[in-house]
């Protein structure tokens, strides 16, 4: 019978080091059942200095369950039904496959050193990663789920954040002050935007008509054309432009400024600030709510994600999360969820 007992024993330790797992509670297990619930409206924030990523539940405000990636995950994206998400493992040089239902990184994709920014089809077949280690930009088939071509941008070129309008996608390369314009139906560079110094987040309007580029070093935000690719405006800023956000009826943009540890509030038919909110500890990333009533806004400086009150125009509350959170994406299924 001891002897039994020692050999059940040792078989539970030697599943347990193979596997890599370890047992969790009934209450654990329960929690993330929960929080794996597909029409759950949430934010998925990766932690930088933590390896994973924490779950923010909008309705309660508070976060409900982390799920562990590679080394220094930094930004991620959804499929169009919620079911995975991809997030870019900096340090470790792949992209993560998230299930979001059992909460678990399933399988890493090699890609280029130091990936970065992520853009996903509307048809969740391509997924096009920038990898600021070089000059291309990685494209992986999501149902292979291995980088079928690298786009060149150019000798000396570095991407950085990305974002998909309509056949074009947009990079920019921080380094050399550029935005480059590819046509993803043929993976070519076709025209490029020069920018102010620094250019970081790039975002398109509601109706991919206008293209917002958050020149850091240059302190501004610059607008431009989609079809044309002509700049429309420059509006100043009072600080370093990180990442951009900006309302459905174009009347006002949300500006992250990391450097500078503030947000500012810009009025779109003036182009004038009309709002600074200091001492957020670098202000990095930044999504709303659905109703776009409240913004929510990673600290890359602390363990805190600032929530902004749209109206008031202030910062109402902070949500505990990883250290050095990076980037903020709302996990929402279509018309559903719609007042978080």
């Amino acid at each position: 019978m001891i002897f039994k007992n020692k050999l059940f024993a040792l078989f539970l330790f030697t599943l347990l080091f193979l596997t890599g797992c370890a047992m969790i509670s009934k209450e654990e297990a329960s929690m993330r059942a929960e929080a794996g619930q597909l029409t759950n409206v949430q934010f998925y924030v990766p932690s930088e200095s933590q390896n994973n990523i924490t779950i923010i539940d909008i309705v309660e405000s508070q976060p409900i369950g982390t799920i562990d990636t590679g080394e220094k995950p930094t930004n991620l994206v959804f499929d169009s039904t919620m079911r995975n998400a991809y997030v870019a493992n900096q340090n470790s040089g792949t992209v993560g496959v998230i299930n979001t239902q059992t909460l678990e990184q399933e399988k890493e994709i090699e890609v280029g050193p130091l990936p970065h920014g992520l853009a996903l089809s509307k048809d969740n077949q391509t997924l096009y990663v920038s990898t600021v280690g070089d000059q291309f930009v990685d494209v992986i088939n999501t149902n292979e789920q291995q980088v079928k071509e690298k786009i060149d941008l150019g000798a000396q070129a570095k991407s950085n954040y990305l974002t998909l309008s309509g056949e074009n996608l947009f990079v920019t390369d921080h380094e050399n002050a550029k935005v480059y314009v590819i046509d993803t139906t043929n993976n070519e560079v076709i025209h490029t935007i020069d920018t102010g110094d620094v250019p970081r987040v790039v975002r398109t309007n509601e109706d991919g008509s206008k293209l917002y580029v958050a020149a850091s070093q240059a302190k501004q935000l610059e607008v431009y054309d989609t079809e044309s690719f002509e700049q429309i405006s420059v509006i100043s800023t009072n600080g370093n432009a990180t990442d951009v956000v900006v309302t459905e009826d174009e009347s006002l943009a949300v500006v992250t400024e990391m450097e500078s540890n503030q947000v500012e509030m810009i009025d779109l038919k003036t182009n004038e600030v009309i709002a600074t909110l200091p001492d957020l500890k670098g202000a990095k990333h930044i999504s709303f709510n659905r109703k776009q009533t409240k913004a929510y806004v990673t600290l890359s400086g602390t363990n805190q994600v600032a929530v902004i009150d749209m109206e008031a125009k202030e910062v109402t509350e902070t949500i505990k999360v990883g250290d050095s959170p990076h980037g903020i994406e709302i996990k929402a299924m279509p018309g559903i969820g719609g007042s978080c």
